[in-house]
């Protein structure tokens, strides 16, 4: 089998190659593949069959079997770039909460010194927001999923909701986690800290079978947005909310 070495917020996961040309387009590992280096965290391998003791994991994504092991994630799916995202998704959460973070739906936009996190529900504008920053200068970790930690720093991700929208690797201090609202101004608003725990906790990503409790995902997001600043960040489709972003980031 052939392998590369991918970055997942520090740690390293190596991804048989197979598995990382079938996630395409829907994965851009591109930007996180490292040299050889650090023993990886997690070891991906793709097989005809599995023993019937394997365990599934189903969702919108698609279906896979697979046995996880320490540092082994044997894995049975079926060709396809969301079988392929599935896996890969599957082994960032593996990875991240192992290391106490947590993976939730949101953009993640930065400066190069810190990070605005922007959640919301589908069609909020995460993907519109992490295009209009990029246009004005701005880095995205994410516009899908982002690692966070208990320290309030975040992680970009390979994921991705547009094609354009390419994510990078780092963990970064955040600066803001904001809820998104459109609007015809931009504007920083308030957003509670039990409306923001209760918007962070039903975005956190799911690992199936081997998800964290609930009551500690709750608790690693408590940890993290107590740790930074809390806001709604109404926005309009125009670029001039990239130049809002990048006071807010500065600030």
């Amino acid at each position: 089998m052939d392998f590369i070495d991918v970055d997942c917020g520090g740690a390293v996961i190596r991804v048989e190659s197979t598995l990382a040309a079938m996630s395409r387009p829907r994965v851009h590992l591109g930007a996180f593949e490292v040299a050889t280096g650090p023993a990886p965290e997690l070891v991906i391998a793709r097989h005809q069959t599995l023993p019937d003791s394997a365990l599934v994991a189903e969702g919108p994504l698609g279906r896979c079997r697979y046995l996880l092991d320490g540092t082994r994630f044997d894995v049975e799916v079926p060709d396809g770039m969301f079988q392929g995202e599935l896996v890969l998704r599957l082994a960032w959460y593996v990875v991240a909460t192992r290391r106490g973070g947590i993976l939730i739906h949101a953009a993640g936009v930065t400066n190069g010194t810190s990070v605005l996190v922007a959640s919301g529900k589908s069609g909020d504008g995460k993907s519109t927001l992490s295009r209009l920053c990029r246009s004005t200068g701005l880095s995205l970790l994410t516009d899908e999923i982002v690692q966070l930690f208990p320290d309030g720093t975040a992680a970009g991700t390979p994921f991705r909701s547009d094609e354009d929208n390419v994510g990078q690797p780092g963990r970064l201090p955040v600066k803001a986690f904001v809820a998104l609202e459109k609007a015809s101004q931009e504007a920083l608003g308030p957003l509670a800290p039990l409306a923001a725990a209760q918007l962070a906790s039903s975005q956190c990503f799911d690992g199936a079978v081997f998800a964290l409790p609930r009551a500690e995902v709750n608790r690693r997001v408590l940890a993290f947005l107590s740790n930074v600043q809390l806001g709604t960040l109404a926005f309009r489709k125009d670029p001039a909310v990239g130049d809002f972003v990048m006071t807010l980031l500065r600030g």
